[in-house]
Order: C-alpha cells, then structure tokens, then sequence
C-alpha cells in the first residue's frame, strides 16, 4: 500500500458567525487551498459534521459542499459526534492507502452558536444513552462533574488542581489567531468562574462555538507536486468503548499501537479539565500529577478545545491541520520546539471514541 501525507492544510478563526451558515463557513475554509486543489482536484471528499439536523435543519452537506466547489466526485459526510473530525480522517486515510483515491479533501464545519446554552445542551446531549440519560434529562457535564469527583477522591488532589489546565491552555490561545478565547486568565478567575455542576466550573468546561477547517490528504506522488513540506500519516488507530467514570478506555485502546512512537507534541481533545489530565496520564505522565507537569510536555500549543475553541465535529480536522502546520513551520501561534513528530488524539464529548493519527516531517 501506498503512504498517506497531509499535504496542506487551512482553518478560519473559530468564532461566532451568525450571518453564515455551516456551507459558507466551509468554502471559506476550503478557499485557502485554492492552489492546491487548482493544479490537482480531489477524487473524493470528506465532510465532518455532528449537528446540522439539529442546529439549522439540513443534510447532504457533502453534496452541497461538492455542489458549492464545482466538484463531481464521491462526496461524504462523516457523523461521529464530537470525533466526527477525526473519524473523517480516518476515512481518507483508507482511501489513500487502499489506492482507491490519490488525493481527498477533508473539510470540518460546524455551527453552534445560534441558539442560547439550554438549547444546545439539549442538543450536545443527544450524544448520551436515549433511554438513561438523554430522555431522563442528563447532560454530559453532568458525567464530567461525577468523573472529577471521582479523580479528587482517589488521587487526593484539590479543586485549584484542576485550574492548572485552562490556565495554560488561554495562555497558549492567546498566541493563536485562529482562537476563540484569545486571552490569558488568572487562577483566581479560574476558580470563582461560574459553577456549572459542582464541583465542574465554567472554565473547566470547552468554549462550543461555530468554524471551519480543511486538510488535504493524498498520496506522495501528488504530495510532491502541490506542496514543499508534505507531512507523513504514520497511521491512524480508531477505538470505541463504553463511557467510565475511572477510565478513558477508547483512548487506551486508540493508544495501543503507539508504544514505540515518540512525538516531540500532541494535541490532545480537552472537553473538560478532568478529561485532559486523564488522557495525559494515558500518555505516561504520573496519575494524579499531570495538570502539575505541563511544563514538561508540548501539549495543546493551539489552546485546545478550552481555548481555542470546540467546534464540534470540525474540531478533529483542526487538531490535524494545526500538527501539520507545527510540523511544516507554519504555525502561526506558540511552535513547537525540534517538531519532527506529532500525535493527535481525537474523541467525543466524554472519550467514549477515540482516534490517534501520528505525524511525522
């Protein structure tokens, strides 16, 4: 089989954008790509998208973006939930590596913020059980809440423990163009932010709101010809599991095949603080004592979801397109020092899925 490449890649700034819709913001994107995909168009395409029936009442996105672009090729949208992103990588990295397809575009469109909160947890919460939680009126904070008391209590650590991470994360996101919360914050704003279910505050929780990426995936034949630093796909592992409170076991098993793999960062899906101390800790940073470590790991330089933004199921195309940019030296916020490798952990709201994609330069 053939090698896989990231061979460009483009994002807007993730935002609210309430005179366009999930297609506009997609073009946008895909309209910085413009050289690329003028000397080599696309064999298919690839769309991530979690809630368009619910956040403005349309389907057959793919079609329409292909429709949009002048395309008439196979054309399909991706629905994992919040990993949709990743899963859509996952999806034109077999395309290529089958052979079945030379080149891909891969796009993420996302729009959330045109309703107010209580809407949209209604519509986030249609990623829980039907039956015992989204019917019984649970949201996933909720799960998010119980998972961090849960982890105070077996590890012993204090609520300011938790605040460690949106503080770095703002840090990093205000070095970001493309961010959301392009701010720093102090701890003691961390800690008096608004209780969303105790002991879970607003800070601890990712900032949901509307954008668009694109990455372009293709062999290396064509990899050579529309771009000077195509980034290698070492591969992309896919895992699902049930939702534990103790442990994250679709990250473990997305994990497995990444014991020898050393990458120099990550960028890593931080729905929640509880969340991304759970996965650094899958990553071998002490239990218990990872929030406490940042210092000593490349992790999130974009923000992460907390601050750069969580654009539902474009957020994983962002996450790819953001470790392609570190890796080709073109990443317009915080680099990573000697960037030779990457890893990309892409899941869904509580990590019940879990896509791992390695990049190397």
């Amino acid at each position: 089989m053939t090698d896989a490449y990231v061979s460009g890649a483009s994002m807007i700034k993730v935002d609210k954008y309430y005179e366009s819709n999930a297609i506009d913001l997609a073009i946008a994107a895909v309209s910085q790509l413009e050289d690329q995909l003028t000397t080599k168009k696309p064999d298919m395409l690839f769309l991530a998208n979690a809630y368009s029936e619910s956040t403005e009442e349309q389907v057959l996105l793919a079609n329409k973006l292909a429709r949009t672009l002048g395309y008439e090729i196979p054309a399909f949208r991706v629905e994992s939930g919040d990993s949709s992103g990743g899963s859509a990588i996952y999806s034109a990295y077999l395309a290529v590596k089958s052979g079945i397809a030379k080149s891909v575009l891969v796009v993420g469109t996302e729009k959330l913020s045109d309703f107010p909160t209580s809407h949209l947890n209604d519509i986030i919460s249609q990623n829980l059980d039907e039956e015992f939680s989204y019917r019984s009126g649970v949201v996933p904070q909720a799960y998010a809440a119980i998972q961090m008391k849960m982890y105070m209590k077996e590890y012993g650590v204090p609520r300011e423990y938790f605040a460690e991470w949106p503080y770095h994360m703002h840090k990093y996101a205000s070095e970001n163009p493309f961010a959301y919360l392009k701010f720093p914050v102090e701890k003691e704003a961390i800690l008096s932010s608004q209780i969303v279910s105790e002991p879970l505050r607003l800070f601890d929780t990712a900032a949901r709101s509307d954008g668009a990426s694109a990455v372009l995936i293709t062999n290396h034949e064509i990899g050579k010809k529309i771009s000077e630093t195509p980034v290698k796909i070492e591969g992309v592992e896919m895992f699902t599991s049930h939702f534990d409170y103790r442990q994250l076991k679709a990250v473990q098993g997305a994990l497995k095949p990444w014991r020898e793999f050393r990458p120099d960062f990550y960028e890593i899906h931080d729905s929640y603080s509880v969340t991304a101390a759970m996965i650094l800790e899958e990553l071998g940073l002490e239990r218990g004592k990872s929030l406490y470590m940042l210092d000593q790991i490349q992790v999130n330089y974009s923000g992460g979801l907390k601050a750069r933004g969580y654009p539902g199921g474009a957020t994983g195309v962002y996450q790819v397109a953001e470790g392609f940019m570190q890796l080709a030296g073109i990443f317009k916020g915080k680099r990573v020092r000697d960037a030779n490798r990457g890893l990309v952990i892409s899941a869904d709201e509580l990590g019940s899925v879990a896509i791992t994609i390695g990049l190397s330069r």
